[in-house]
């Protein structure tokens, strides 16, 4: 559309916006998994990301904002959920059950979410409604009403709701072992908040956190579905061109040091007939160019049914019915963690077996075998994430966020076929700690103080206790 905001990504490089596209979009080819779309800069700096695709009649997008809880002010924690929270609990012309009932109506989703770094609205709408989804969604966003009333409500339920948490260890050792990994650094600041940090939120509070943050020259809005690519574009400027900027500023992050030594954090819960327990250090950011070799080496490890910590301590151990390990990636580097749980009277069976496996990924390595039986369940495995509206809205709107082109996805299951085992021996060694790990036990204390003591130097607390 000659003279409008939005152009084909093809063209962007050209455009003075160019610095914002992600490097190296190109042209859409056979067997893609993200296709070329079409990506602008609004006026008020809002980018907008179009891809068209007319399999099913819905619409899915995803806005993503620069800003998650590591903006939450020292003693608000949760602040930045609480505000996501609040956006669809009522607006100047709605108040929290209309707009329930126009989502019904509409048969449509809406999801609102916060994690670390970013905030997230989620939707999917038919293709036929798009029109008033947008309009509920521009409203919803540019026009929340805040109501304290619906703050106080919020913060009561998610008191409780942390009650119920530590009620079920499996659902919080995460939380307890990104506390005490992160001691110091904004990821160790609870996502959700605490039973300190919720109550000393007002709405004042919430105010400061959306003018600073909700804002189109900090936001990514990706669309992808059954509609025509010119006719988006007028719904997008009708919907969000009004939109007014900011004085948005990025909070910056800094790397978090990796921990040295073995520590070890036991959370005491009395009551608990299994030990939950999670280990591990410092990990990688989005876009390490070891990932590919990572993902081949931990699907053989610990990421898929039949890997070494499920077939040694379920299959053959029956110490547990999961055992998992992760890398979680960042703009800056997560967490790597091992995790799993079993009976507390095989706390010690299940830790040293684990911690076994690890020495033995370092020692031996993995074999050839292995590798390729790895490199196949990666490609049957990774296209099926890419398929959907809604996987591929995400898609986009993640590209973008981490500043990634399309290749860091389309290009993934060439680069794992790639891996040889020298390459794994490599990442195992750089990525894999072994020697130096942040521990946590979430159990019963007196049952496994004198096990816990046997992998490091041993902090203690209660369940009960505020906070993780």
């Amino acid at each position: 559309m000659r003279g409008s905001a939005f152009t084909s990504i093809a063209a962007v490089a050209a455009l003075t916006v160019a610095a914002l596209q992600p490097a190296g979009v190109s042209v859409a080819g056979a067997g893609e998994l993200v296709p070329a779309y079409d990506r602008a800069v609004l006026p008020n700096g809002l980018v907008v990301l179009l891809l068209e695709q007319h399999e099913v009649p819905v619409v899915n997008l995803e806005l993503t904002l620069r800003a998650g809880s590591v903006a939450d002010p020292v003693g608000k924690e949760g602040l930045a959920e609480l505000t996501m929270s609040l956006l669809r609990k009522g607006s100047e012309r709605y108040n929290a059950d209309q707009i329930a009932d126009e989502l019904d109506f509409l048969g449509a989703s809406l999801d609102l979410d916060a994690s670390y770094e970013r905030c997230t609205v989620s939707a999917q709408f038919l293709a036929k409604d798009v029109d008033r989804g947008f309009e509920l969604l521009s409203e919803i966003l540019l026009h929340p009403k805040f109501d304290p009333e619906e703050l106080r409500k919020l913060v009561a339920l998610e008191i409780d709701g942390l009650r119920d948490l530590k009620d079920n260890p499996r659902l919080v050792v995460g939380d307890y072992y990104d506390g005490f990994l992160f001691k110091g650094h904004a990821f160790g600041r609870r996502v959700g908040g605490t039973e300190t940090s919720l109550p000393a939120i007002g709405r004042d509070d919430v105010l400061s956190f959306y003018k600073r943050n909700v804002l189109p020259n900090g936001a990514i809005l990706a669309v992808a579905g059954d509609f025509d690519a010119a006719a988006m574009r007028a719904k997008i400027d009708k919907a969000f061109g009004s939109w007014a900027r900011g004085d948005f500023e990025t909070v910056a992050v800094p790397s978090p040091k990796p921990v040295k030594g073995r520590k070890l954090l036991l959370v005491d819960k009395p009551d608990a007939t299994q030990t939950y327990f999670r280990f591990g250090n410092i990990g990688i950011a989005a876009g390490d160019p070891d990932y590919p070799t990572i993902d081949v080496v931990n699907t053989i490890f610990g990421g898929r049914f039949t890997s070494w910590l499920m077939n040694e301590m379920r299959t053959k151990a029956g110490l547990t019915y999961n055992a998992h390990a992760s890398f979680v990636r960042r703009k800056v580097p997560g967490a790597f963690y091992v995790s799993s749980f079993t009976r507390t009277d095989d706390t010690q069976k299940a830790m040293d077996l684990a911690l076994d496996l690890l020495a033995r990924l370092h020692a031996k390595g993995i074999s050839e075998e292995e590798l390729r039986s790895a490199q196949n369940y990666i490609r049957g495995q990774y296209p099926p994430e890419y398929e959907t509206p809604g996987q591929l809205a995400g898609a986009m709107s993640e590209l973008e966020f981490f500043g990634l082109d399309r290749t860091y996805i389309n290009e993934h299951t060439q680069r794992t076929d790639a891996v040889k085992l020298a390459d794994t021996k490599k990442t195992v060694a750089a990525h894999y700690p072994s020697k130096d790990l942040a521990i946590v036990l979430v159990g019963q204390a007196e049952k496994v103080r004198k096990v816990a003591a046997k992998y490091g130097s041993v902090t203690e607390k209660k369940v009960s206790e505020p906070g993780f």
